[in-house]
C-alpha cells in the first residue's frame, strides 16, 4: 500500500510540473515607434487577438509596449513581426512599409527636415 501511495504521489508531481511547462508564460517589452493613441489602439488590437499573446498594453509616453505571452504557442519574433506588419517598427525591426503606407497621417512616423 506504501509503494502505491507513493507511486501515486510521484505521478501528481510529473503531472504538476508538464502542466506548469505547457502553461509557461513570459513578459517582454518592446520598444515602437507609436506616436498617438491610435496607434495604441492598432498595436493592442493587433497582438491582444493574436494566438497565444495573454496581453499587451503600450505605455504613450515612454512607446514601449508589454507583452504577456504563453511561449509554448507564440514566439517574440512573432510578436515583433505582427508589430511591424501593422505598421510600426518594434525593436530591431522595422515596419512593413506597405503597412506604413496605410496608416493615417497623424500615425506616420515624421521625416526631419534639415
Amino acid at each position: 500500500m506504501k509503494k502505491v501511495i507513493i507511486l501515486f504521489v510521484l505521478a501528481f508531481i510529473a503531472n504538476g510540473v508538464s502542466a506548469q511547462e505547457l502553461k509557461k508564460v513570459e513578459e517582454v517589452t518592446i520598444q515602437t515607434s507609436a506616436i498617438c493613441f491610435d496607434c495604441k489602439e492598432r498595436i493592442e488590437g493587433a497582438l491582444n487577438y493574436l494566438k497565444g499573446v495573454k496581453f499587451a498594453e503600450l505605455n504613450n509616453d515612454t512607446k514601449v509596449v508589454t507583452v504577456r505571452y504563453k511561449t509554448k504557442k507564440i514566439n517574440l519574433d512573432q510578436i515583433k513581426a505582427e508589430i511591424a506588419a501593422t505598421g510600426y517598427t518594434a525593436d530591431e525591426v522595422k515596419a512593413e512599409q506597405a503597412a506604413v503606407d496605410k496608416l493615417p497621417a497623424c500615425c506616420k512616423p515624421s521625416v526631419e527636415k534639415h
